[in-house]
């Protein structure tokens, strides 16, 4: 396979003998259509696949201790199922994809607890189902967008606290 040779002279440009000493690769504008497997680097953190063409997203063959994950400009329809066992994931690219679903996007990256940097671009719904978020689109998220994407998806709830909050009743 034409990628297990391209990590191999990178490997060997890098002065890198050992799987064990591989902690970041970089795979972009490789044309690959799938994740290959990664799993025999047992300490891999970073990993990029940017400028790729893959569509079908699976990472089972990826390290479960992976932190950072470029994945941008590929033709991604769908990360169900694919990234849930990344549990340590900290960083995830996934702007110009074909991404569909954000409900089902959103639960999928709901189980990282660390993910603090996630880049789909759909900032109020993101704020809200990932709470943990700290920087969203390169831009700090703010008490305010937090407070706002609570209103915007949880609006009776919202209503009933600024019901309770101000002494009315509820409608």
């Amino acid at each position: 396979m034409e990628v297990s040779k391209d990590i191999k002279d990178s490997l060997q440009r890098c002065g890198i003998r050992r799987d064990v000493d591989v902690c970041q690769i970089s795979l972009n504008r490789k044309k690959l259509t799938s994740v290959p497997n990664l799993s025999r680097f047992h300490f891999l953190r970073r990993l990029w696949l940017k400028n790729n063409k893959i569509r079908e997203l699976s990472c089972r063959s990826i390290n479960c201790c992976l932190t950072e994950l470029y994945l941008q400009n590929n033709n991604i329809k769908s990360i169900s199922g694919a990234l849930n066992h990344l549990t340590c994931l900290q960083l995830l690219f996934l702007h110009n994809n074909q991404i569909r679903g954000l409900d089902d996007t959103m639960h999928e990256l709901r189980k990282m607890q660390q993910l603090q940097t996630v880049k789909p671009g759909y900032r109020p719904h993101v704020i809200h189902y990932l709470p943990s978020i700290q920087v969203l689109d390169r831009k700090e998220v703010k008490s305010v967008e937090r407070k706002r994407s609570f209103q915007m998806h949880s609006q009776d709830r919202h209503r009933v606290l600024q019901s309770v909050a101000f002494g009315r009743r509820a409608s």
